[in-house]
């Protein structure tokens, strides 16, 4: 059983497949999160323009511009520091390490288990991010 510890918050979720992007809509919001989505980075930052969500959710590979191209994005923003958890299908090629070093503060592996899922998003959107070195 998930806990609400996203209660209140609201998290954007970006990835291009429909499949996981359901699948985290429904885990944050059992959690208590308000869930948005996006199909693209680009969409992501029109949307974090508009209204800066609490935590954001992002698949890597994307086509076109991938969640590397919109953590950069985002950290270029001014004043803006959204805790942000990289997901990706191939975690030896997009490590806990180089997503870090882009700009995410945690990384999982598809397919995400969902308590972990939801404890890591709730760990970041309380301020605690990973220690890459």
């Amino acid at each position: 059983m998930l806990s609400r510890k996203l209660e209140g918050l609201t998290v954007l979720v970006v990835d291009d497949d429909p499949g996981p992007l359901e699948l985290y809509r429904e885990v944050l919001s059992l959690a208590g999160a308000r869930v948005r989505v996006a199909t693209s980075a680009r969409a992501a930052l029109l949307m974090v323009q508009e209204e800066t969500p609490d935590a954001v959710v992002s698949d890597i590979m994307m086509p076109g511009d991938d969640g590397y191209w919109l953590i950069r994005a985002l950290r270029e923003l001014p004043g803006n520091r959204i805790p942000a958890l990289a997901v990706t299908g191939d975690p030896v090629r997009h490590s806990k390490e180089r997503v870090c070093q882009a700009g995410f503060d945690d990384h999982l592996a598809k397919p995400v288990q969902v308590v972990e899922f939801s404890a890591t998003v709730a760990r970041l959107a309380s301020g605690r991010t990973c220690t890459a070195s």
